[in-house]
C-alpha cells in the first residue's frame, strides 16, 4: 500500500483508509480534506451539467420525451460522460 499523498509505502497496520484512500497517519487529516474538496467539485460540477435536464420529460416511450431527448442530445451525452476529475478520484489519484 501506498499513501495517496506522500507515495510512502505502508504496512498494512500502518495504512488508514477514508473514502477508498490510503493514508500514511503523517497525511490523514490533508487527505481526508482533498478527498472531501475533490468529491464535492465532482457533485457540483454533476450537478451543473444536469441541471437543464431536471424536471423534463426526457423517456423514450413518449412523443414528448422523444422530442425532447432530440432537442437535448447534446446536453444528454455531455451529462452522461464520465469527467477527468471522476477517472482521477475514480482511481484513488489526488
Amino acid at each position: 500500500m501506498k499513501c495517496s499523498l506522500c507515495k510512502k509505502e505502508l504496512e498494512d497496520n500502518e495504512a488508514y483508509e477514508y473514502r477508498g484512500f490510503i493514508s500514511c497517519g503523517d497525511h490523514f487529516d490533508e487527505v481526508i480534506e482533498r478527498v472531501d474538496r475533490k468529491r464535492q467539485d465532482i457533485i457540483t460540477r454533476r450537478d451543473s451539467m444536469s441541471r437543464p435536464l431536471k424536471g423534463l420529460n426526457i423517456r423514450p416511450d413518449n412523443p414528448i420525451g422523444k422530442a425532447n431527448r432530440e432537442l437535448l442530445k447534446g446536453s444528454l451525452e455531455v451529462s452522461g460522460k464520465e469527467t477527468y476529475l471522476e477517472k482521477e478520484y475514480r482511481n484513488g489519484i489526488l
